[in-house]
């Protein structure tokens, strides 16, 4: 099932209370650990959702200085400037490029996060499953506890002594079924929810390096252009302000 972050959170109905079937310390740790993984669940959705918006900016970024560049190439002054239509079409190569490389970061941070975190987002609903199943079989171990009790204090004939044994082994049973199911949730959410960092970091680390390697490429790219030296470029523009300000139809 494909994962819909625009769904609710799986995660909505905490473990029930035990009513003394369980120690207070096992209660209590799956209680503090569900809540951990609830914020873990609301945390995946917003990381989701940011590296989203992050992807579809750079796109919008590309696609905006695409068209500058485009509509600077086909503008009539470029025409007649040789130079300065040798700087669009060296600004229109270069994003060109970075069009490329910009197909290739929102790849990588689909390969190294959202699909990690679709995998990631496949636990909560086995999680909240699992509890659910633990809920059910405490109700059913509660309600065989309560006739079980209400049959032992019958008088003690012999058909009651029948039937309040076969009360009891039932209530044993799914006693027992309710431990094995609890103890396991108690062991085992704790470690999932350890495990996050390991999970997740190499994901992290691999979203960085590209972003370094993609704006660094930026930058190489971007700095092969002539007067692209910030001192030169400042004083070539100071220079051409100068002259603007210079003329009669400004300062009239």
């Amino acid at each position: 099932m494909t994962w819909n972050p625009l769904k609710k959170n799986c995660m909505t109905q905490k473990p029930a209370l035990s009513q003394g079937l369980a120690s207070y310390e096992d209660e209590r740790t799956l209680e503090l650990t569900y809540n951990k993984l609830q914020e873990l669940e609301e945390n995946t959705r917003k990381v989701y959702k940011e590296v989203k918006t992050t992807e579809e900016c750079l796109l919008e970024l590309h696609k905006a200085e695409d068209k500058l560049a485009s509509d600077l190439c086909n503008s009539q002054i470029l025409q007649e400037d040789d130079e300065l239509k040798s700087v669009c079409n060296q600004y229109g190569d270069a994003v060109y490029q970075m069009g490329h490389r910009t197909e290739d970061l929102v790849d990588l941070s689909q390969r190294t996060v959202v699909e990690p975190l679709k995998k990631l987002s496949g636990e909560f609903p086995q999680i909240q499953n699992a509890v659910k199943r633990r809920d059910l079989t405490l109700a059913e171990t509660l309600r065989a506890q309560n006739k079980f009790q209400k049959q032992d204090k019958l008088e003690k004939t012999g058909q009651n002594i029948v039937k309040t044994e076969q009360l009891r082994k039932g209530f044993q049973s799914a006693k027992d079924d309710f431990e094995k199911q609890n103890r396991l949730l108690v062991m085992e959410l704790p470690e999932l929810y350890e495990r996050r960092v390991d999970y997740f970091q190499p994901s992290l680390q691999a979203l960085v390096c590209s972003q370094v390697d993609y704006f660094g490429e930026c930058t190489t790219l971007f700095s092969r252009f002539p007067g692209s030296r910030t001192g030169a470029y400042e004083q070539m523009m100071d220079k051409n302000i100068n002259q603007i300000k210079s003329l009669s139809i400004v300062n009239s």
